[in-house]
């Protein structure tokens, strides 16, 4: 009890603050996204700790008489990350996700005299299409990861979010910078909110071992600050501090790296350089945007990934890699661990200090940051296309986002993250700088032209030599995925 007592003192603080201070009357009109590139210099983000007074949805004070808002949504089953529901939970319990995400569920329910009921499954993609294509209306709001909403998207059994009565993209508690990058011809078909918290998780940052960054004599926040965090630097910095400490002459789990990652972040890394693979023409039409930059990028990250500094999981020959990579950068053996902020939760029972950074810039010229999250376990929303209440439904998840964006965020960030998981000002700095940059290059989410699959070639390669060639032979092929998509949303 008092443990319960004092988290939910300690959010009741947070919420106070984030009422009384204050934001920006410089927000887009309703229902504008800003149709820019989705990398550009964007204002400060509206934050509850920049607001000047508390940011209200523009939505009526309708009753409903008991209505009920129907979801769809994963089954809770990880204990460390992913443990609470971010839609309702049955019942107040001590953690602080799941007593937040209740009370907000009770605040909006007795405010709108709805009923908010919450069904799971365990392949939500796979449950909503067998329905969709049955007839039923069965779920007003269904949340699956990233891409399986998007599947759906692309199968047109979801609904275009702009043309929903009161849902506004623009607003602090939608992910406007995503729902900019996913837009086509001005249609927006999923989109993640302030409540989606699990994304937030699952956004990508790079960890950093404290004790071995001063035993180098290695001072990352000061190159951020700087604007010294480049590939170059952070590429100096692995080789700095691999060495084959078992003198063995061979490096293994035994000895000690630059960083754990996977050959996933090859394309993490070439966003993080501010390099989209896809962009918009003036009719808001997806077009491959291929340039010297991306071949600048992507040579420097193959560099980077292909040496030995560079652990990726798919190298290593262990039963449990993702545990084999976390007992490695446990026992003081990697400088920094690249993946999900996830690893901030996942560390916190660990006696050695860490740190959290933004994923390095290409070069010093490079303005801003760019960060992107797991299109698998991030949270995403769509409203069926069939839906009934299109109104009501619109109404109320503006509500349920806008009480998010004061409640279930802040604990999230606040009280779970800066509270308990971030061991220093310095990471809730660096915190900050990733939230304000997460974006996603839509090459991630459609696949047009492959792109995982020959930056996997290079590497296997070692070398980006191939770049140029394997893209000429798949922009055709491209091509013909992008207008069967637009030809899709048009008809």
């Amino acid at each position: 009890m008092k443990r319960t007592a004092c988290l939910m003192l300690m959010l009741s603080v947070v919420l106070t603050s984030a009422a009384a201070c204050g934001g920006s009357s410089d927000e887009k009109p309703a229902g504008e996204i800003a149709l820019t590139s989705a990398a550009a210099e964007t204002p400060a983000e509206e934050t509850p700790e920049t607001a000047e007074a508390r940011l209200e949805p523009d939505i009526p004070d309708t009753k409903y008489g008991g209505q009920k808002l129907r979801f769809l949504s994963r089954v809770v089953k990880d204990a460390v990350v992913r443990f609470y529901s971010e839609v309702a939970s049955d019942e107040i319990n001590g953690e602080i996700m799941n007593d937040t995400v209740y009370e907000r569920t009770r605040r909006i329910e007795e405010k709108y005299e709805i009923k908010i009921v919450n069904d799971v499954s365990d392949s939500v993609s796979g449950t909503f299409k067998k329905t969709y294509l049955a007839g039923e209306d069965n779920w007003d709001v269904v949340i699956d990861g990233f891409t399986d909403s998007l599947g759906s998207a692309n199968a047109g059994y979801t609904a275009d979010l702009t043309q929903i009565p009161y849902i506004d993209l623009s607003r602090p508690w939608w992910d406007t910078r995503v729902a900019d990058a996913m837009m086509i011809k001005g249609h927006v078909y999923s989109a993640i909110g302030a409540m989606n918290t699990w994304t937030d998780s699952h956004s990508y940052g790079v960890v950093f071992n404290k004790v071995l960054a001063g035993d180098f004599g290695i001072e990352p926040y000061g190159l951020v600050r700087d604007n010294k965090w480049t590939l170059d630097t952070f590429t100096a910095l692995l080789d700095q501090v691999t060495s084959d400490i078992n003198g063995d002459g061979t490096l293994d789990e035994n000895d000690r790296y630059g960083t754990m990652g996977e050959n996933f972040n090859f394309r993490l890394h070439v966003l993080a350089s501010d390099v989209f693979l896809i962009s918009r023409d003036g009719d808001g039409n997806p077009v491959l945007n291929i340039n010297e930059r991306l071949y600048q990028a992507a040579d420097k990250v193959c560099r980077m990934m292909c040496g030995d500094s560079y652990v990726m999981a798919e190298q290593l020959k262990l039963d449990d890699v993702w545990t084999g990579m976390r007992n490695i950068f446990r026992a003081g053996n990697s400088l920094f661990y690249t993946g999900g902020i996830e690893q901030m939760l996942i560390f916190r029972d660990l006696e050695t200090d860490i740190g959290l950074l933004p994923f390095p810039k290409l070069d010093e010229q490079q303005e801003n940051y760019a960060h992107s999250f797991s299109t698998y376990w991030s949270s995403t929303m769509v409203i069926p296309r069939n839906t009934s209440a299109a109104e009501f439904t619109g109404h109320m998840l503006e509500a349920i986002q806008a009480d998010s964006y004061y409640s279930t965020s802040v604990a999230y960030h606040d009280v779970l993250l800066q509270g308990k998981a971030m061991r220093d000002a310095d990471s809730v700095e660096m915190l900050q700088i990733i939230r304000r940059s997460r974006t996603i290059d839509p090459e991630f989410a459609y696949s047009f032209i492959d792109i995982g699959s020959i930056y996997s070639n290079l590497i296997s390669n070692k070398s980006a030599d191939g770049l140029m060639s394997a893209l000429e032979k798949k922009q055709s092929s491209a091509q013909k995925k992008i207008d069967k998509l637009i030809s899709q949303i048009e008809g």
